[in-house]
């Protein structure tokens, strides 16, 4: 029983949005993906998704890349991503899974999960999908809002997580947005996971080779930072578990 995580799987299998425009690496990246998922879990594990799941932008264009994670083997659990247009209310998103009879993808949002591990013991999940900085030339008025209720559904989130706390539990988080700005400055967003004693946290949303966001375990406020974009790990989720115990044998 295991925990993974991989993010940006931008699938397309019901709309014209082919990634490999953006590169050789993308070329049947849903098949690779599937391959290596398949290679490393089993349907006792669980694989958490930072967001940029889906090119669909209703229900209607989202039934199959669905169905496409449900036949991955394990639980899945979904956070929202820039680009998942399709994402309603968590009452919508679990109505059409009913529908389409799809029982093992639930969604993180204002809520926390925790996941028993027989090796690790507890691991608390909490996460929101985050956004930009201030600092970022792309930043808007109205982008203040955003911002703030992004921040605010993550303090809900972790307050989740702390009700479903047990002695010794560990907590993370994942975001889709990188949770401090370019210069990998503390923020508003990685203050809140000290406060909350958060171990680490997965992200996703980068696709650039150079970017100062190319993280793996750099600590920046106390939390261990991973980048975790499927194009920038080649398509291989990251088992969670080998890090926390990595992080015992270092404490």
């Amino acid at each position: 029983m295991s925990v993974f995580c991989i993010a940006d799987f931008h699938l397309s299998n019901q709309v014209d949005k082919p990634m490999h425009k953006f590169g050789a690496q993308w070329i049947d990246h849903d098949l690779k993906l599937e391959k290596n998922i398949k290679q490393l879990m089993t349907e006792k594990d669980t694989l958490l998704i930072p967001g940029d799941i889906s090119w669909a932008i209703n229900f209607a264009e989202l039934k199959k890349d669905m169905i496409f994670l449900s036949e991955l083997p394990g639980k899945k659990i979904l956070l929202r991503g820039n680009h998942d247009y399709w994402w309603g209310t968590l009452n919508k998103n679990y109505r059409i899974l009913e529908e389409w009879n799809i029982t093992n993808i639930d969604f993180l949002q204002n809520n926390a999960y925790r996941i028993e591990d027989p090796d690790l013991g507890g691991l608390l999940i909490a996460g929101t999908r985050g956004w930009i900085f201030p600092d970022d030339p792309k930043w808007q008025n109205q982008d203040t809002k955003i911002f703030n209720r992004e921040l605010g559904r993550l303090r809900l989130s972790l307050n989740a997580a702390m009700k479903l706390r047990q002695d010794n539990d560990r907590l993370i988080c994942i975001t889709h947005f990188p949770p401090m700005n370019h210069r990998l400055a503390v923020s508003q967003i990685t203050n809140l996971m000290r406060e909350y004693q958060v171990e680490i946290c997965f992200f996703g949303h980068i696709h650039h080779q150079a970017s100062p966001y190319h993280l793996n375990g750099k600590e920046i406020d106390g939390v261990k930072m991973f980048l975790t974009a499927c194009d920038q790990i080649n398509f291989w989720p990251i088992k969670i578990d080998d890090i926390l115990s990595n992080t015992n044998e270092c404490c």
